[in-house]
């Protein structure tokens, strides 16, 4: 690994330290989470992103570009298109809180072997 993956992999562990810090059990949901961390949860996402092309995205464009596409669609193909990206955002939403559990099931769980 060379100097600047160390600098990205420091901060990157920075950026997932603080917002480690910031959740607790009291967070009902990934979304009430995501509302106290916000900033530090957006930073460490870029810092991710800038790890390599498989991570990187755009939130920014995203919206023009889905919608770009939806239109260039016919409009039982948009149905189609609208439901996988339904989809794919319940999924994603199920694994952001799925990981929210992992990490604070390992939270309790290195605190209690403290």
């Amino acid at each position: 690994m060379d100097e600047a993956q160390d600098s990205e992999t420091a901060t990157l562990d920075d950026h997932a330290e603080r917002v480690a810090r910031r959740l607790s059990d009291a967070h009902a949901s990934f979304a009430e989470a995501v509302q106290e961390v916000g900033a530090d949860y957006d930073e460490l996402l870029r810092a991710v992103a800038r790890l390599g092309s498989a991570y990187a995205f755009d939130r920014a464009g995203r919206p023009a570009a889905i919608e770009a596409v939806r239109q260039a669609l016919p409009a039982m193909e948009r149905d189609l298109f609208d439901a996988i990206l339904d989809d794919y955002a319940c999924e994603l939403a199920a694994v952001q809180e799925g990981l929210l559990r992992i990490a604070l099931a390992y939270g309790r769980r290195r605190a209690t072997q403290a």
